[in-house]
């Protein structure tokens, strides 16, 4: 099976639960690596990193596991690498922390 229709087919419902608050579109998709970039009101709150994994979760009911590689944050959004887990492959995504101490 072709990754590219369970990819759409994933977007469209993730622009339709989130669509208030972001929406997502495929950017590129090469051999088990693919991109998507996210932009939206939703790059304002604190579960930023939540709505990329969800999409994840969206393309796991569709056949296919994939874990996060790379997050290019931009001013409204970000875009998101992402691989295609192996046979066994377990996957982990943990954002490096930023904490601000204000005196």
């Amino acid at each position: 099976m072709s990754l590219e229709e369970p990819l759409r087919e994933a977007v469209e419902e993730f622009n339709r639960y989130h669509g208030a608050e972001g929406r997502a579109r495929v950017l590129w998709v090469e051999g088990d690596r693919f991109a998507v970039e996210f932009r939206g009101s939703f790059c304002v709150t604190c579960g930023f990193y939540d709505y990329f994994e969800d999409f994840a979760y969206l393309l796991a009911g569709r056949g296919f596991r994939a874990g996060i590689v790379s997050v290019e944050e931009l001013e409204d959004g970000a875009v998101v690498e992402y691989r295609l887990l192996r046979e066994g492959e377990e996957w982990r995504f943990a954002p490096e922390r930023v904490v601000l101490i204000l005196e």
